[in-house]
């Protein structure tokens, strides 16, 4: 017997804030993974944390080893949590012959920290704190996210959920406009170096927008697919900012 499952990570969100009184998220899930496999290959618990070992015992006794990998770093704010609890809660499901649904395990999820919803598929709009689903939120491509670190890390069970960012309405389809108005209104609650100048630094040279980890150390600066100059662009980034450092390029998950 042997299982495996993937769960993707996010970079932070696109947008955080407040709709109608209720705490918001949209999700901006990549194609960066957390793996958990379940087999009788092996034996014991391999890697899992304090968050995924609380989402294991939900289940009772597993009769088979598991072992949970990651692609995702710790305390960036790109749900590393969230899609480790996800991909555990899953493939423990399925060992157990139970067919999970996204809506299960977001409240599971939710019982143990606030959420990122990345489990739930392509882009949407959820409450990260009862882990409610809302919407989906249309996205025109699979842009490719150049990832950029301010370095350390943030507790970001402290920070998360805290920006008071009035969100005036969940579109259909991404606002590219409100997602840098959350980026920018989350500056009162956690501060990243010259935001607005790279902003518009990565706009003048082609960049479609670019997020924030409410809650963690990264930002994303979004491309089209055909750029062909994506590489150059990022170096150029780098260059000029250079407290922040280059982590990673991925697309959007969907």
């Amino acid at each position: 017997m042997k299982l495996k499952i993937k769960v993707c990570g996010s970079c932070g969100e696109f947008v955080q804030g407040f709709f109608n009184g209720e705490p918001i998220l949209i999700t901006c899930p990549i194609e960066k993974f957390s793996t958990v496999t379940i087999s009788d290959e092996f034996g014991g618990v391999e890697g899992l944390g304090e968050k995924s070992l609380a989402m294991l015992k939900k289940f009772g006794k597993l009769k088979f080893g598991i072992r949970l990998e990651t692609e995702l770093p710790r305390g960036k704010g790109m749900a590393s949590s969230s899609a480790d609890l996800a991909a555990v809660a899953k493939a423990v499901a399925l060992s157990f012959g139970k067919n999970i649904s996204a809506e299960e395990i977001a409240k599971l999820a939710a019982s143990i920290e606030p959420t990122d919803g990345i489990f739930f598929n392509g882009v949407v709009a959820m409450n990260p704190v009862t882990g409610k689903f809302l919407k989906n939120i249309s996205v025109p491509e699979k842009y490719a996210v150049a990832i950029f670190d301010y370095g350390g890390e943030v507790d970001t069970v402290k920070f998360n959920r805290r920006s008071n960012f009035q969100i005036p309405a969940l579109d259909d389809v991404l606002n590219f406009e409100m997602v840098e108005k959350s980026a920018l209104a989350n500056q009162e609650i956690l501060h990243k170096k010259f935001l607005a100048e790279i902003i518009s630094y990565a706009k003048s040279i082609g960049a479609v927008t670019v997020n924030v980890a409410h809650s963690g150390t990264v930002i994303g600066i979004f491309f089209h697919n055909d750029d062909l100059n994506i590489d150059k662009k990022i170096s150029e980034i780098a260059r000029h900012f250079d407290f922040i450092k280059f982590l990673m390029k991925t697309r959007i998950n969907f």
